[in-house]
């Protein structure tokens, strides 16, 4: 069987490692494509500064679903990066680590194919008078447009390209997407003063960074003007009342469907049952940024109550949210999703404590209400609600995140797009592209589900809603390359 992984960074090395660890991964030959700088370490995971830190402790953030240490353990094995028994590493060590695995298969095993070459097109082959798709087709943008014909399709090319609300892509000194960050001051004198626009983990990256390299006072501002959360005590939650049993039964009186209001009180059950207090903690916000931070610091055991009950639905999501019909997923999105964004994924505790120093030493400026970014005069001018606020900057950092809807992508993610132009892919009402949840397979417009094109990461967002951390990617290759060896299994008639 000949097998291609489009994309090497957490979802294709974790999909390589499912493979390589069958009895039967000898009757496979299989094909590896990304360019250069990000095979096996992946956008978020590449060479960088090392002020940017993963949001996620070492000890909980592995490959391995059966070894939470493995990059604990590999960290203090190896000699390349020393920064003691941190708590949280440089996002860059983790892309080492997993381009390590990467590098340890590819020599092992005769039968993997490193191609260093991003892919620009997939298609299929059909059987003449047969719509049904039996080989799929992957073509890299080389000079002879090499392509090849695969029985197997993984797809994992991480996340979509970057918003760009205020339609500055393009102008002067307008840093469109925030990574590198070691890269962000290249064009930028000592004497500008910098925005950055957005106000998510991705902005908590670039505070670090510039603040660092440059003598200015900096400018955080967005719509919200709400940073995440700080990590609290974590603890291990065990679902009581949001079970698969309790959601199987109640679908049976609602046509396979769980209503959001029923979803509610579910909810409330769980936070009663672990002695969570939401109505406090959701509400705690006050837009003041230094005592919100404070706040979070000053009570790590309740706060940590809820994001470890909230960790444990992020795990338990793909059951979850698939349980709602999509009137109730857009209601939930407009009306509670920025309560869980907000505690979902926290900054750790020496960020929030950095933020805090930063803006009380006058060096970070934090403003909410923006509503336009405009180029004039060779600068850009920031306008928000209170026209008391509007200020000129030299600089615009955007940190604002990866689109999620097809109707927002350009050339930049051309791959998807042309995959949708063909009626291989179908957008998915809240985002992405339309996925079997349980198994990632891909559903066509044209050619139904196609058991041998599995797609992974933020592309499947409106399916695998909030599952794009690690450990959920991890969960769903080790779900996907089972199924590729069941059917292997059955064409080799191997009990």
């Amino acid at each position: 069987m000949k097998v291609a992984i489009v994309g090497m960074g957490t979802a294709g090395v974790s999909v390589l490692r499912q493979l390589v660890k069958h009895k039967m991964f000898e009757h496979l030959q299989v094909d590896i494509y990304d360019n250069k700088k990000n095979m096996g370490q992946g956008e978020p995971f590449q060479n960088d500064s090392e002020d940017l830190l993963i949001n996620v402790p070492v000890d909980m953030l592995s490959l391995n679903l059966d070894n939470i240490k493995e990059f604990r353990e590999w960290y203090t094995s190896q000699d390349d990066f020393d920064y003691g028994d941190a708590e949280y590493l440089p996002r860059y060590v983790f892309g080492h680590y997993m381009k390590s695995y990467l590098d340890q298969y590819v020599k092992r095993y005769d039968n993997i194919h490193v191609i260093p070459h991003e892919v620009t097109q997939i298609g299929v082959v059909e059987e003449e008078k047969e719509i049904s798709v039996k080989k799929i087709i992957v073509q890299t943008d080389e000079h002879d447009s090499r392509s090849a014909v695969y029985d197997y399709v993984f797809l994992s090319t991480g996340t979509f390209s970057y918003n760009d609300p205020y339609d500055l892509k393009g102008s002067p000194k307008y840093i469109h997407e925030p990574y590198p960050a070691n890269r962000a001051l290249d064009d930028v004198s000592e004497r500008d003063k910098i925005a950055v626009i957005g106000t998510g983990l991705a902005s908590l990256d670039v505070i670090r960074y510039v603040l660092k390299h440059h003598d200015q006072t900096l400018v955080l501002a967005s719509r919200g003007g709400q940073l995440p959360s700080v990590r609290g005590e974590m603890i291990t939650v065990t679902l009581q009342y949001m079970t698969r049993e309790t959601f199987d039964e109640i679908k049976q009186n609602h046509m396979g469907t769980i209503p959001l209001s029923i979803l509610k009180a579910l909810f409330k059950k769980e936070c009663d049952a672990l002695n969570i207090p939401f109505k406090t903690l959701i509400h705690r916000r006050t837009g003041n940024v230094v005592r919100d931070l404070q706040y979070d610091l000053a009570h790590p055991e309740s706060l940590g109550l809820l994001q470890s009950f909230l960790m444990e639905l992020k795990d338990n999501m793909n059951w979850i949210w698939n349980s709602l019909t999509y009137d109730d997923q857009q209601l939930f999105l407009e009306r509670y999703y920025q309560y869980f964004k907000e505690n979902m994924n926290p900054m750790p505790r020496d960020t929030a404590q950095f933020i805090i120093d930063a803006i009380e030493s006058s060096q970070l400026e934090v403003y909410a209400g923006l509503e336009k970014v405009a180029r004039l005069n060779g600068h850009y001018q920031l306008e928000f609600e209170s026209n008391q606020q509007d200020m000129t900057v030299d600089v615009i950092i955007n940190a604002t995140g990866p689109k999620k809807k097809l109707s927002q992508l350009d050339a930049s993610d051309g791959l998807l797009l042309n995959m949708a132009n063909k009626q291989i892919v179908q957008a998915h009402p809240i985002g992405g592209i339309q996925i079997v949840p349980e198994s990632n397979e891909v559903i066509s417009p044209r050619y139904g589900t196609l058991s041998n094109l599995r797609a992974f990461g933020q592309m499947t967002n409106g399916v695998n809603f909030e599952r794009n951390g690690v450990t959920m990617i991890v969960q769903q290759a080790v779900n996907s390359v089972a199924q590729l060896y069941m059917q292997l299994t059955k064409s080799y008639d191997i009990e």
